[in-house]
């Protein structure tokens, strides 16, 4: 074993274990700033008025005064032996880890098959794409796995529940099981399999079916997700240009993307998981139970990074023969021909305005855009009329309300286009910040050596330990739900991206340039699904009309009022996939 491989084998496991630790810290701090003492206390209290001499016995008991350090000892030691606590909201005085042991599994278990379909059919058409010498089959891959990961997966779900579920009722729409049957053994934690275990195969079956229209969204979304990872990878041999820094990076970020449809899917077709239990937890402050699923969470991403860097180690070393010198094992940099800037950016010019991409992807951006700077001349209507109270809550599609009317008899198209002034602008605003942290990082990383680089590099990796979605989530329950706050997180968010891009990009003002613009239209759509998603979770600032809470707000009346989800929804839509294919446009040109 050479040099290079057996540095990846060790890097593999320092690193799985460093992130582990890191991540313990992050949400440690996390918990410390959003609960005081005597709120934990408040919180393990039994039913009655509270009494102050058993406030002062439970932090007492709980060391919950004791100074900074001591309390994170404890909080490590309590990790390391599985001593969670117990809940006090969703089933009061029962143990965190009994929860966790229903819900964790549980999730897991209705992502096993989308997961398996996702990558067989998201390497095959990523292989496709970049091995077809048929432009058309290559364009229509990148643009149908753009339009699986734009299209907003909640409202993916809520379609197949009106459609698969209401108006053709061949599967059920919501729960992971029908009311009659009862809840299977605890026996793995897996649903499904608990129930054919314990003999009751009919309950087996009645599982499965519920799991139907969930399995379908996720491998359709998983499918889009691994095909964009997939087809990214160029070369033939593209283990040989990767480390173990930027294959920890890409794997978080598709572990984190995985988690996040998860956790949607969850709340969406309320089946009683993760996503759902963490919400429920968040809206009650149940600092026990938030710490369990936290623990839960860090241990899943760390053993996925794990296991991800000891196949790829594995997998560099079979198929790698020859000895290569440690020097290889640095991210490469991206190099162009020695052009002056002014020829380099006139050939850039020269070949985006030649992109068909280009100009779709732009013109759906302008229409955002122009809806974002003239909300009142598109709806007619001024924000103060858009967001009063009428008669005729949720009514259909009339002269007077072409996209029928929601809430408070409020007129649908008219919340739209204000929510679609909030979502451009928190994309812009979020990219911003992104990009300013990014040219930092991403510069100094450029302009250091090799060393520098590499350690540059590899601490943005303690950005990818909490997807976007949880990092947010606990940052509205220390601050609120503002939405300059909401914007600024997600904006850190987009730091990392920002640095591999600029870091990994010859130091030249043409080169880093186009890759800025290239990447800009990607990253603010990625931020604006995010903000949707927030919104959908109920999680955004309420003097902001969000589309995601919009559709949050409808689904209700997904049945008797399906206007009112789908014009928000697909205003989401079409926002996301014209900033994804003008980045399809610019990025083919920016290499």
């Amino acid at each position: 074993m050479d040099r290079k491989h057996g540095l990846n084998i060790i890097l593999t496991f320092v690193l799985g274990f460093t992130l582990l630790y890191i991540g313990l810290v992050v949400t440690f701090f996390f918990l410390y700033a959003a609960f005081t003492p005597r709120e934990i206390a408040l919180g393990l209290l039994p039913p009655g008025p509270p009494n102050e001499t058993m406030i002062q016995q439970i932090i007492q008991q709980y060391g919950l005064n004791d100074p900074l350090f001591f309390r994170f000892l404890r909080y490590l030691g309590e990790f390391l032996v599985s001593n969670l606590g117990v809940s006090s909201s969703i089933s009061s005085g029962t143990p965190v880890f009994d929860l966790l042991m229903r819900s964790v599994p549980h999730t897991i278990e209705l992502l096993i098959f989308p997961l398996v379909i996702g990558i067989i059919l998201g390497y095959v058409f990523g292989r496709i794409s970049n091995r077809s010498k048929r432009n058309w089959l290559k364009k229509g891959i990148q643009i149908l796995s753009a339009v699986g990961i734009a299209v907003p997966i909640f409202f993916f779900g809520m379609f197949l529940q009106f459609t698969l579920g209401y108006l053709f009722p061949l599967f059920p729409a919501v729960g992971y099981k029908s009311a009659m049957n009862p809840a299977p053994p605890l026996i793995t934690g897996f649903m499904m399999f608990d129930a054919f275990i314990s003999g009751n195969l009919p309950l087996a079956l009645d599982i499965r079916e519920h799991y139907v229209l969930p399995t379908i969204v996720l491998s359709v979304a998983i499918t889009a997700l691994m095909t964009r990872a997939y087809s990214s990878n160029r070369a033939k041999d593209s283990y040989k240009k990767k480390t173990i820094f930027s294959h920890t990076a890409k794997t978080s970020v598709v572990f984190g993307a995985i988690f996040t449809y998860l956790f949607l899917i969850d709340v969406t077709f309320n089946l009683y998981g993760f996503g759902s239990i963490f919400i429920t937890a968040l809206t009650h402050w149940d600092y026990f139970l938030i710490k369990g699923f936290l623990f839960a969470f860090i241990m899943l991403y760390a053993g996925t990074i794990i296991v991800s860097n000891l196949i790829f180690s594995i997998y560099g070393l079979v198929k790698d023969k020859n000895q290569l010198p440690l020097k290889d094992v640095e991210e490469p940099m991206e190099r162009e021909p020695n052009l002056s800037a002014i020829s380099d950016l006139k050939i850039y010019l020269n070949k985006i305005v030649r992109s068909p991409l280009m100009y779709i992807g732009l013109l759906a951006v302008l229409n955002s855009i122009f809806a974002t700077i003239f909300p009142e001349l598109i709806s007619g209507l001024t924000y103060a009329e858009t967001t009063g109270v009428y008669v005729g809550a949720w009514e259909p599609p009339s002269p007077t309300h072409p996209f029928g009317t929601t809430q408070f008899g409020r007129d649908v198209f008219a919340l739209v286009t204000y929510g679609t002034r909030g979502s451009v602008i928190f994309g812009a605003g979020a990219v911003l910040i992104g990009l300013i942290g990014g040219l930092i990082f991403g510069l100094l990383a450029s302009k250091f050596n090799r060393i520098g680089h590499t350690i540059i590099m590899s601490v943005t990796l303690v950005f990818y330990i909490l997807p976007g979605i949880l990092l947010v989530l606990l940052a509205t329950m220390i601050f609120g739900n503002l939405f300059g706050l909401l914007m600024f997180t997600t904006g850190l968010l987009l730091i990392p991206g920002f640095t591999r891009i600029i870091g990994n990009t010859e130091f030249r003002i043409v080169p880093i340039g186009k890759k800025i613009v290239s990447y800009l239209p990607l990253f603010a759509g990625f931020a604006i699904l995010l903000y949707a998603s927030l919104g959908f979770l109920g999680f955004h600032d309420y003097q902001i009309i969000s589309l995601g809470g919009l559709v949050s707000q409808a689904r209700v009346h997904l049945y008797d009022a399906p206007w009112a989800s789908f014009l928000p929804s697909a205003a989401i839509f079409s926002i996301v996939i014209g900033l994804f294919i003008l980045h399809e446009g610019l990025a083919k040109h920016s290499r």
